[in-house]
């Protein structure tokens, strides 16, 4: 399918505004809720509906999105989320956050799954992990604005105003998704309207294992979103205030995209299998230092090191599922691996709140750190790579 020249950039653009609304929010999100007298068990639960929305409408936006049009789908996904990132505001009990968090995920789930199944379109065959890290590093790179933005904005401004400049950035996707040249492929289509799908051919043993990485993958990122946060805040060793948080968070994605600038290629010459252990088990290793440090400064240099080792581990997962999903199954391969992500949303919201709460803050710490170590070693066992292209330089 051949693709206009800048169709890549404009997706970029598209995928940039759309996540950088969740980057605004993300160091105040927790601390919001937290702030009107809501427990970590409380949030923890509210993740799990967030979940739940994902878990429901991923796999099935999977099956329909080349039906129905992975662009449309994508433009309607932006709008309405755009629209309920301003209903957080007016939220004043958790039956509330419940509906607004169930509402925002099942919306953007129609966008997760139509962009990145039009981004695995648009990767050459040839060198992509090289195409795919550069263009994960400039989304990085974008990103890593949020964070410092939200947590400047709760600062000096109020707790709502992330909310609303994350619902003003939906303009800018929205405009850019509408510019997007894109045309769907005849093969898709005549795929997506078989009734008999040979599913064997895309669960295979590697596939699956990269749907269980996935899932352990996401309590890293329910813990650093959702509760980690409220980690550092209360922590008597760190203290650390919203600024400081965004600040903490903005360094890990800079060093995230500086770091794709180079794994991307690096993936495509050793394989994603190696890329990926030392990205699980160096990150999960990471946390342990928080038992040890002190003072706000400190975590710079630990979101520096934190942003290298994360940045390996999503991008060799992704890098490992697209050379394992087979040709035409982009976009129910992208559904099963964001269901993936959902189940682990909903064990991790869960279960880290209920740590937080019941058995202390450094036992959640612990969790996440033992979960991606034995994510890394499970990795090392049951994922085979195919033979890869000598990449030229």
């Amino acid at each position: 399918m051949a693709q206009k020249p800048g169709s890549l950039k404009l997706l970029l653009i598209v995928q940039l505004a759309f996540w950088l609304r969740e980057g605004v929010i993300s160091p105040i999100f927790a601390l919001y809720i937290r702030g009107m007298g809501f427990s970590v068990t409380d949030i923890g639960i509210l993740m799990l509906v967030r979940s739940l929305g994902w878990a429901i409408f991923e796999p099935t936006f999977g099956m329909l999105a080349d039906r129905l049009g992975k662009k449309k789908l994508m433009i309607i996904s932006i709008v309405t989320t755009s629209f309920i990132y301003t209903l957080y505001t007016f939220a004043t009990s958790m039956m509330h956050f419940y509906l607004i968090a169930f509402a925002m995920s099942s919306f953007s789930a129609a966008g997760s799954v139509s962009s990145r199944a039009i981004l695995t379109e648009f990767l050459p065959q040839s060198g992509r992990g090289k195409v795919y890290g550069r263009y994960m590093a400039g989304l990085s790179m974008g990103r890593m604005l949020g964070p410092f933005l939200g947590g400047f904005l709760a600062d000096v401004i109020s707790f709502t105003a992330p909310f609303y400049v994350a619902a003003g950035l939906g303009v800018v996707s929205i405009a850019a998704a509408i510019s997007l040249r894109y045309v769907e492929s005849s093969k898709v289509k005549i795929a997506s309207q078989s009734i008999s799908i040979n599913m064997n051919s895309l669960l295979t043993k590697s596939f699956i294992c990269i749907l269980i990485l996935r899932m352990f993958w996401m309590f890293n990122m329910n813990f650093e979103r959702n509760v980690l946060p409220i980690y550092l805040n209360e922590n008597q060793n760190f203290r650390a205030s919203e600024t400081q948080i965004g600040i903490y968070m903005g360094v890990i994605q800079l060093t995230t995209g500086l770091s794709q600038l180079f794994l991307g290629d690096l993936t495509d010459r050793i394989g994603a299998k190696k890329i990926m252990f030392y990205g699980l088990s160096l990150g999960g290793l990471s946390y342990l230092s928080l038992f040890f440090l002190k003072g706000s400064l400190v975590l710079y240099p630990l979101g520096a090191f934190q942003g290298i080792f994360f940045a390996a581990a999503d991008l060799s997962l992704m890098m490992q599922l697209i050379t394992t999903i087979p040709e035409n199954n982009s976009s129910r391969g992208m559904g099963m691996y964001g269901f993936s992500e959902d189940i682990g949303g909903m064990i991790a919201s869960l279960s880290l709140g209920i740590m937080y709460d019941s058995m202390g803050p450094n036992f959640s710490v612990l969790t996440v750190s033992t979960v991606l170590v034995s994510g890394a070693i499970i990795s090392t066992i049951i994922i085979r790579e195919k033979k890869r292209d000598v990449v030229n330089t």
